[in-house]
């Protein structure tokens, strides 16, 4: 980066003696590398770079324009800080170049207004930004960055072989160590995926990158908890269920090889045989079993596996192109899960600007608080006349950068870095003089410090080493008088006390605060859908649209948290090492996901035929709503006090219950297929109750700590 920007900026000043145009080579070097983060490959990376070109230098003639009086720019500074911060929001590339597209704008819009030097101005840009993408391509490019594909992939091979021992009902190193699967789980969080890793665009690969992750996360939970069963009651595998889940080890490894490359895309061909064998024995089990409970328990789980293994498939299966079938999901009941399958990317994109159009999305208010704070601060320095306004800006960018809880840790580094480089700055100016050959060689050594100190040693120091730098250019085409370093300082500390006090104004608990109501709204609408749907399942009402509402809670709750998860340090002090967050988004997942599978197999008031199993779900829909409400008004408030968890009571139904239930029910004859519904319906309420439980509790723990 250093070289690049270097480059362009001593070919145009020295060479062509073109003032202008040297510093916007300078600065279109570094807006797009030092002020810029873009995923991808070396090739992808040059590929971005040279596709954004235009965009840039639209920027700059428009800044270029709208700079003869402040307001306008003022107006224009607005609209650009809106548009480039919230377009972001569905293409991970572009919002990684969102303060190098504002920066440009900001040098172009600033003193002098003179629009004759609007050739130089893109000239000089282009200089930049083509060097920068020639040094992504050929100049120590960066090693490629990991594939979140290929953590599926892992997860889905070990999946594999757990499950076919399973099947089998083998000691092997799999079935012995559930813990493996918890720690594959781990690695498939955003948390534990590097920026440039995650699949967080709006295209359809990186739609179904997403949901295959929650997916296999609930696979992986499943299959562990098949495995600690079979570890109490060995040797109750159903042959049927035995073949079910070869089927769904033959997928995962299907999926494996499919993702990483070895292979053409999953086929759920393998669950087509293994399911119709064993809904038939479903249909006509044997009357007995010795440990006929535990044989049930494990049907109802296996059948779980294999459902999210054929919604896996499906999705692994867009995110390679392949194609699917086509969305049965009923009008009244979409968007279906994979409503984005096939559709283009630009569609997509649109769709997630539409969605996020609402003060409600962080997306929304981040890019609100960064166009507020620009124009405010352009309207600043426009009224105070600072001759050097432009780093006002620059330093509003820096803080803006930032969450609002994170401005309180960004600030003092700014200041105190740029006070450093400006009492450095003095004396350089004062010993130095006018000896231009002195800053031409000072120049290559202080960029390369300034992009390499900010990561190493803070933002602080990359922040002195920066301004000094950038001292060391400007002196190369005008005089640069000692007063140069305090008149500087000023106008960065505007600039950083404007970003501060309207970020913190705009967004008062930073991303920590709207994902803590968008997670209590997730809990809200999701145990009303648990609610509903054990009441029209079972014949106490009808369908309504909670579980609708709960689909879209749970899409603003996974975009909370993605742009909590990029907060550095602690987002929300208030609340230090707070909820599991990740828990909370795959309950909501869950929800979702088999709550719709148990409408589609159950006609309302299917189970109503059972009222002692009925009974028993509703009541157990029932206690999980209200264990989830401590947490839901827990999340709201900014003071939360510990409400310890109650145990339950030792009658207390639990899926075990209602597997009994079933049976006395049968009196000894076949089992009616649909009560094998209310198992299934028991074990999922089961499941929920045992997360929001330990989210209680871990909660509560945190909280009653002293200290």
């Amino acid at each position: 980066m250093t070289l690049m920007a270097c480059t362009g900026f001593y070919a145009a000043r020295y060479g062509l003696g073109n003032h202008v145009a040297a510093i916007y080579a300078l600065f279109g070097a570094i807006a797009t590398g030092g002020m810029s983060f873009v995923p991808g490959t070396p090739r992808e990376r040059a590929r971005t770079l040279l596709a954004v070109l235009p965009v840039a230098a639209a920027l700059v003639s428009l800044g270029t324009v709208l700079g003869a009086h402040s307001w306008t720019a003022a107006l224009g500074m607005f609209v650009v800080g809106f548009l480039v911060s919230y377009a972001g929001v569905g293409a991970p590339r572009l919002g990684g170049l969102a303060g190098g597209l504002q920066a440009f704008y900001i040098l172009a819009c600033f003193p002098p207004y003179d629009p004759t030097t609007l050739g130089s101005r893109l000239a000089g840009l282009a200089t930049g930004v083509v060097l920068m993408a020639a040094a992504e391509m050929w100049l120590l490019p960066e090693p490629p960055p990991g594939r979140y594909a290929d953590r599926l992939a892992g997860a889905a091979a070990l999946a594999s072989g757990a499950l076919r021992a399973l099947a089998t009902e083998q000691r092997s190193p799999p079935f012995d160590s559930p813990e493996q699967l918890v720690a594959a789980s781990q690695e498939l969080r955003l948390t534990r995926v590097p920026d440039d890793e995650r699949p967080t665009s709006a295209s359809a690969r990186h739609r179904a990158l997403c949901q295959s992750g929650a997916y296999m996360l609930h696979l992986l939970a499943q299959t562990r908890q098949l495995a600690l069963d079979a570890r109490d009651a060995p040797g109750t595998r159903d042959p049927a269920a035995a073949r079910l889940l070869q089927a769904s080890a033959t997928a995962c490894h299907d999926v494996a090889v499919g993702l990483s490359g070895r292979g053409p895309a999953p086929s759920d061909a393998p669950y087509t045989a293994a399911a119709a064998d064993f809904e038939a024995h479903r249909v006509h089990p044997p009357t007995w079993h010795p440990n006929r409970a535990a044989m049930v328990r494990g049907d109802a789980i296996a059948l779980d596996i294999a459902h999210t293994g054929t919604l896996l498939v499906t999705t692994v299966r867009i995110a390679l192109g392949a194609p699917v079938r086509a969305d049965t999901t009923p009008p009244a009941e979409r968007p279906g899960p994979f409503w984005y399958a096939g559709r283009p990317t630009l569609s997509l994109y649109a769709r997630r600007l539409q969605d996020h159009l609402t003060p409600r999305s962080v997306y929304f208010q981040n890019a609100v608080r960064i166009a507020l704070a620009l124009a405010a601060a352009r309207l600043i320095v426009g009224g105070l006349d600072l001759s050097h306004g432009l780093w006002a800006l620059l330093a509003t960018i820096t803080v803006m950068g930032t969450s609002a809880t994170g401005t309180r840790t960004a600030l003092w580094p700014a200041f105190s870095g740029t006070l450093a480089g400006a009492a450095v700055t003095a004396v350089m100016l004062y010993l130095v003089t006018d000896h231009v050959a002195v800053y031409a060689v000072l120049l290559p050594p202080l960029y390369l410090l300034a992009f390499s100190a900010g990561p190493v040693l803070g933002m602080g120091w990359g922040q002195a080493f920066s301004t000094i730098a950038a001292a060391a250019a400007f002196a190369q085409l005008d005089y640069a008088k000692p007063g140069l370093a305090a008149i500087r300082f000023t106008d960065v500390v505007i600039g950083g006390l404007t970003g501060a006090l309207i970020g913190l104004l705009a967004w008062p608990q930073g991303g920590a605060g709207e994902l803590r109501r968008a997670c209590s709204r997730l809990l809200d609408q999701s145990t009303r859908a648990v609610t509903e749907t054990i009441d029209t399942i079972t014949g106490s009402s009808t369908t309504g649209d909670a579980l609708a509402r709960a689909r879209q809670a749970l899409v603003i709750a996974e975009e909370s948290y993605t742009q909590y998860a990029t907060e550095p340090d602690d987002p929300d002090p208030a609340h230090p090492t707070d909820k599991d967050w990740m828990t909370i988004l795959l309950a909501g997942n869950q929800v979702i996901t088999i709550g719709q599978s148990l409408r589609n197999h159950c006609a309302p008031g299917a189970l109503a035929a059972w009222p002692l199993s009925a009974t028993h779900l509703r009541d157990a829909a029932h206690r999980l709503r209200l264990t989830a409400l401590p947490l839901m008004n827990d999340l709201r408030s900014k003071k939360p006090r510990p409400t310890p968890v109650v145990p339950l009571a030792p009658n207390t139904p639990t899926d075990r219950t209602v597997i009994a239930d079933v049976f006395a029910a049968s009196g000894g004859r076949a089992t009616d297929p649909l009560q094998y519904y209310a198992v299934d319906a028991a074990l999922w309420l089961t499941s929920l109750q045992v997360m929001v439980t330990a989210i209680r509790r871990g909660s509560d723990a945190r909280v009653a700590a002293p200290g």
